[in-house]
């Protein structure tokens, strides 16, 4: 695994979505009280960037077409066949680190 470091966890506020560029793809950061998770910055639909989004809760809601996803697996809420793809995620010393060719 590669890992680049993204942010550092103190600039990543709980419940917001923050999309960066790593290793020349679009990611999405999602902070969730000390979680953090990494997903392609596309949705499953129509490629639309994750980050525009809103979060309630756990529920990642896509600003295009309301397609739902539940921030701690990735998996479709709505529909449920539809899935992101999950990148590694390590925090080492305070600071945010995807691999985002895992």
């Amino acid at each position: 695994m590669t890992f680049t470091r993204v942010a550092a966890v103190e600039d990543l506020w709980s419940g917001e979505l923050q999309g960066f560029v790593v290793d020349g793809r679009k990611v999405l950061l999602i902070r969730s009280g000390e979680v953090v998770t990494a997903y392609e910055d596309r949705c499953a639909h129509l490629g639309v960037p994750l980050s525009k989004g809103r979060l309630e809760g756990d529920v990642l809601t896509c600003s295009a077409h309301e397609w739902q996803y539940d921030i701690r697996s990735g998996r479709g809420i709505n529909p449920a066949t539809a899935c992101l793809k999950a990148y590694p995620v390590k925090i080492d010393q305070g600071q945010v680190w995807v691999d985002a060719n895992g």
